[in-house]
């Protein structure tokens, strides 16, 4: 699938068994001029208990194995590589020592229909230090002061300490999911009803690494 392409996708998930859960996502690119739709399915199996759907409210390793499967990220470590590279960006790097620019693709949107902008992204991050769920993964944004947004496509993360190195893998850690601002509660976890109801899983981008919390 092209990265760049409008994918829809629906979330179901079905647990079986002790504890074997199975996330399956179905996508399919807009605009095919083809009779027969393109579908493709993401399995993802775990033994680990998924404590919660909303990225804000968990950084388990049951729940980061399917929230860094389900969720768009800005910055992702590609396979095999040690490098943090963008994801559903265009390019990511520090303009002031103090501040970190990310240009977003154009035309993303969740499966929804809901465009993916800037503002979801500042939404995302904000909402998780004022949560600050306990079992969440906030205490990774310590050093994020403010979040700004002066287009559609940028995001401008102002940092409390100049020139961390560690701030794109902090970008593709569990605190870096990003999710739709509609969907989504600003100060509360949302349940998993509905997160599955909200339809917000994102477009397609590449497969993403399944190991939590690196």
């Amino acid at each position: 699938m092209n990265s760049k392409s409008s994918l829809g996708r629906r979330l179901l998930i079905g647990v079986g068994g002790a504890a074997a859960t199975a996330l399956v996502l179905s996508g399919c690119a807009s605009g095919s001029s083809t009779s027969t739709t393109s579908l493709n399915s993401i399995i993802v199996g775990t033994s680990d208990v998924i404590t919660s759907l909303d990225p804000a409210g968990s950084y388990d390793n049951g729940s980061s194995v399917v929230n860094t499967q389900v969720y768009p990220f800005l910055m992702n470590t590609p396979y095999g590589s040690p490098d943090v590279k963008p994801d559903i960006a265009t390019s990511a790097k520090f303009t002031t020592p103090t501040q970190f620019t990310v240009k977003l693709k154009k035309g993303l949107k969740f499966a929804n229909g809901h465009a993916l902008t800037s503002s979801d992204v500042a939404f995302s991050f904000n909402r998780d230090k004022t949560i600050a769920d306990p079992n969440g993964p906030s205490s990774l944004l310590g050093n994020l002061d403010k979040v700004t947004t002066p287009d559609a496509t940028t995001v401008v993360f102002t940092l409390k300490t100049p020139n961390d190195q560690t701030w794109p893998g902090v970008l593709s850690s569990p605190a870096g999911a990003i999710v739709d601002e509609d969907v989504y509660s600003a100060t509360k976890i949302t349940s998993d009803a509905d997160v599955v109801k909200g339809r917000a899983s994102p477009v397609s981008t590449r497969s993403r690494s399944t190991s939590p919390k690196s």
